[in-house]
């Protein structure tokens, strides 16, 4: 047998559930849809059906989640559809502690023996009417679980196991990675988690795209801005890629080669990034924490508002001359949050050089000394034959910058608008090198600035 074989056989082992959990599993799913069936007596219900992993049997040993979709009638109105989803969740799993949370449209989730069950609501459409984001699910499911045979439900846990050993499996906002359908569209059009691999590893410069079905590569390409596209087999009008960062996608494709080269047992069981914070201590006087606290809202909300408002603040960073090498937003999706900037340097020098055009281009030369004459300390001809100046910094303190944009401009620079009140209260900014981080910050500093050993 193959090295390759052999750990991949090892790792079914740690992936595939063994009879007793499914049976364990499944008594609680039988449990939960029995229990909607009975609180959905309106006449606008029209099925309770399973979804997601769990029916389609591609779920991954120790890592189950339990969704049951209630289809409605597709005449409600929005605002009865939500009610009546949130009224029928909330009755059907009372007794198990549940709560609300939120996508597209408000579902209602709860632990049922330790395991997570979401009782989603959606429409009763035909295909390609959809009303709801949660229409096609109830149509994935019924595709899924018709091409996929034993064979290839095992290889998509296989592929699921060796994203999830690599964090980023799962396509919700605070993970940008693969999403479970994915992994299945993926083994649906290579056939293995091999081949997966192999035809992923030897990507080609531009945009990738994965479809189940002949395309017409140039209108796909002008269609969709992304540069990851996989066409749902399902609505090839959506991308499935959208939510993959390329980062994520890239971090796959070394993967797949790395494992490719030499497989090994550890590219399925999580490792820790490589390194420990000590190692980078000497750059943590150029980390940039904006912490603070935020009042309790929807994970998926909270994660959407603090990448949008990291990303604005990244970019008034820049356009001041501080230089962002990497960013990344943490939370405990309760109340606490941060922002944390690594800078090529926290302070600037108190002054900048500013090039202008070429003294040959009359009308630009003489527009360029009128707009600069009077803030520029010095003003010369260089070595190209182009004007230049010296000017004071507005800002020379990454810090003391930040602080500006949070109290004097944060309505005008990008911060999401439901992000502002929390921002505008008790925000600390400091350097990582300082004793304020909290344990959520200490783990995201070391997220930032670890590599990747297995594939790095």
């Amino acid at each position: 047998m193959s090295q390759l074989n052999s750990v991949l056989l090892k790792a079914l082992e740690l992936s595939k559930p063994m009879q007793g959990e499914v049976k364990e599993v499944s008594s609680v799913a039988k449990e939960v849809k029995e229990s909607i069936i009975k609180h959905a007596s309106s006449t606008k219900i029209k099925d309770v059906v399973l979804g997601g992993s769990y029916a389609k049997g591609t779920w991954l040993k120790g890592d189950v989640d339990i969704d049951i979709f209630v289809k409605m009638n597709s005449s409600i109105n929005e605002e009865e559809f939500e009610l009546l989803g949130k009224q029928i969740g909330l009755e059907s799993l009372k007794q198990y502690q549940p709560y609300l949370r939120y996508s597209d449209h408000p579902y209602v989730e709860a632990f049922v023996q330790g395991i997570r069950v979401n009782i989603v609501p959606c429409y009763d459409v035909e295909k390609w009417n959809w009303i709801s984001a949660a229409d096609r699910s109830p149509f994935h499911t019924e595709y899924v679980t018709k091409k996929l045979d034993e064979e290839k439900r095992d290889q998509v846990r296989l592929l699921k196991k060796f994203l999830k050993s690599l964090g980023i499996y799962g396509a919700q906002i605070a993970k940008n990675g693969f999403s479970g359908y994915v992994t299945e569209v993926l083994i649906l059009k290579y056939g293995s988690f091999q081949s997966t691999l192999e035809a992923l590893s030897h990507i080609q410069e531009g945009k990738i795209i994965i479809s189940l079905d002949p395309i017409d590569e140039e209108t796909v390409k002008k269609t969709f801005k992304h540069s990851v596209i996989i066409l749902d087999p399902i609505d090839p009008r959506r991308n499935l890629g959208t939510a993959i960062s390329v980062e994520n996608f890239g971090k796959f494709v070394l993967a797949a080669r790395a494992f490719l080269k030499e497989p090994l047992i550890e590219f399925f069981i999580r490792q820790e990034s490589g390194g420990t914070a000590n190692d980078f201590s000497e750059i943590y006087s150029n980390i940039l924490v904006v912490s603070f606290n935020y009042s309790e809202r929807s994970p998926d909300v909270i994660w959407g508002q603090l990448k949008k408002s990291m990303n604005a603040i990244s970019k008034q960073l820049t356009l001041e001359g501080f230089n962002v090498i990497r960013s990344i937003c943490t939370t405990d999706e309760k109340t606490e949050a941060a922002f944390i900037f690594l800078l090529e340097s926290i302070t600037l020098p108190s002054y900048m050089v500013k090039t202008g055009p070429k003294v040959s281009r009359k009308y630009d030369s003489s527009k360029f000394i009128s707009k600069n004459n009077n803030v520029a300390r010095l003003m010369w001809i260089n070595n190209e034959m182009r004007i230049a100046t010296l000017i004071a910094r507005k800002a020379t303190n990454a810090r003391d910058y930040v602080r500006l944009l949070l109290n004097k401009r944060i309505d005008s620079i990008g911060i999401t608008k439901g992000l502002i009140p929390d921002l505008s209260n008790k925000t600390q900014i400091y350097t990582a090198n300082e004793t304020k981080s909290t344990h959520l910050v200490k783990k995201a500093i070391n997220e930032l600035t670890t590599i990747e050993k297995i594939f790095f």
